[in-house]
């Protein structure tokens, strides 16, 4: 019997994308498209080179704006914890920064039931034309996903602040929008189902392999772009891959075994500090292993040239015990993005495949 009796297929995205130099000065205009109160949700960390353009760019469109800094851990009090310090629910949320800080964005419009626009200050997450978040506990282990009615109204993304972030966290993001074709592509020859609950899409799967196809061509050049702090057409091309190409094919696309596994690298000691574009790209590689295909060469190559990681050591993660490997194959298999494989996945032939991995790797790195 099949695990889903889907049938339809859904495709899903946000209301319009607007990405280029200077963007950010667009975001009063776009609000003003949606209401005349706004409250902007901005990580407190980065508020100091955001919340000014921004409340500029609303003052200009007569939209009043009430400014609230994010930091902390992203649980599932944070959307109503935001709503308290309200006299007034808003009629649109603006969410700035990366990835936590628009996921809480996104809390308080789910709970306040307004318009969203997403200004992302990192390419280090495709969260921002999607409309899903992620909550987490106090060990910062995912506990629940949530789901607006429907994607953000805008996506505003300037590149200008994302040639200034730390290279560290394009290297997550990127190690993210990589997966993207290969869990898509499980996801469709699987008949699995989606965010949306739904069939994934052909355009969804096509978006999903032209991120990858876009990232390895662009990837390199813009990787370079970083250290000169230059936007160039490569770090434009890889931007829109990794936020637009990797958001739209993951959404309507499908997930597959390396997202599943964010579920259970978590419980391995010290993984709580290792982003989730990092633990995404090392669950690529068990991916393939698990379906006995060996990794493109040219992704390899560009796993080593940005430093995503091919191993636990990679990850700060060395010599696990099997105790934690189990305890992560158990939690991974109890994700419902595994379903998203040709075959039933058990805990022992996950735990099996991640040794081969590591074995791999640390041979390789003998022998060179």
């Amino acid at each position: 019997m099949e695990l889903f009796d889907t049938r339809v297929a859904v495709f899903g995205a946000p209301g319009r994308y607007i990405q280029g130099r200077g963007a950010i000065h667009l975001v009063g205009d776009c609000a003003a498209t949606i209401g005349a109160r706004a409250v902007l949700v901005v990580d407190a960390q980065i508020r100091h080179l955001v919340a000014g353009l921004i409340g500029e760019s609303c003052k200009l469109a007569s939209v009043e704006i009430t400014v609230l800094p994010f930091e902390g851990e992203l649980t599932r009090q944070t959307g109503a914890d935001l709503r308290r310090l309200l006299t007034a629910d808003p009629t649109l949320v603006i969410a700035a920064g990366g990835g936590r800080a628009i996921d809480a964005g996104k809390a308080l419009a789910s709970l306040s039931d307004c318009g969203l626009i997403t200004v992302p200050t990192v390419a280090s997450n495709d969260a921002p034309t999607s409309k899903n978040f992620v909550l987490y506990d106090e060990r910062h282990r995912l506990v629940e996903v949530g789901h607006l009615l429907r994607n953000p109204d805008f996506v505003v993304v300037d590149t200008e602040l994302l040639i200034s972030a730390p290279k560290n966290l394009f290297r997550a993001g990127l190690g993210d929008a990589l997966a993207k074709k290969f869990e898509a592509d499980a996801c469709m020859a699987r008949g699995g189902t989606t965010l949306f609950m739904a069939r994934p899409t052909r355009l969804a799967q096509a978006i999903a392999s032209h991120c990858y196809d876009t990232l390895i061509s662009a990837a390199p050049g813009a990787w370079r772009s970083l250290d000169a702090k230059t936007v160039t057409e490569d770090f434009d091309a890889a931007v829109e891959a990794m936020i637009l190409m990797a958001g739209l094919g993951f959404e309507s696309g499908g997930l597959s075994l390396p997202h599943a596994m964010t579920r259970g690298i978590p419980v391995l000691p010290g993984a709580d500090v290792v982003a989730h574009g990092l633990q995404v790209a090392w669950a690529l590689m068990v991916h393939f292993e698990v379906l006995g295909v060996e990794p493109p060469s040219e992704l390899v190559e560009l796993y080593r040239l940005t430093g995503l990681p091919l191993s636990l050591a990679d990850l700060g993660l060395s010599e696990q015990t099997d105790e934690a490997l189990a305890e992560l194959a158990e939690a991974t298999v109890g994700a419902r993005h595994v379903h998203n494989l040709p075959f039933s996945l058990q805990p022992s032939a996950l735990t099996a495949a991640i040794r081969r991995v590591e074995e791999r790797e640390t041979n390789r790195r003998k022998s060179a």
